[in-house]
């Protein structure tokens, strides 16, 4: 697996070629970006994905969002943020990075999350 940076079609911050095992990240992401979208972009060559739809997007996603995160950390984060916003921007990932974990945690652990959060806007 090669990871080249040069540009990359408009909407797109990151691409993956399967036929020739490359990553294409966009010049000048921020770090949070460039992180998340590099992980995004592992997540379809590591499932082997060839183009893009919604269901391998999504599982590119998730497979991101189990990479740079865990349940600690963002239980741990949590404490101190108020919404989900700020919650990504103290983990330095995108917001959708953020919702793809959640879609991975259990009903008790997004209740433990939720509850966090909430008493962070009650306090």
């Amino acid at each position: 697996m090669r990871i080249r940076t040069a540009p990359t079609p408009a909407s797109c911050w990151g691409v993956y070629d399967r036929r020739h095992k490359l990553i294409t990240m966009r010049p000048k992401l921020a770090r949070f970006q460039y992180d998340s979208t590099l992980a995004h972009e592992l997540g379809h060559a590591i499932n082997g994905h060839h183009g893009h739809n919604p269901k391998t997007e999504h599982m590119a996603d998730r497979w991101a969002a189990k990479y740079l995160l865990n349940f600690d950390q963002v239980l741990d984060h949590a404490s101190i943020n108020d919404d989900l916003n700020s919650l990504a921007v103290s983990l330095e990932v995108m917001p959708w990075v953020l919702e793809a974990f959640k879609a991975t945690l259990t009903p008790s652990q997004k209740l433990i999350v939720s509850e966090r959060l909430y008493e962070q806007n009650v306090a």
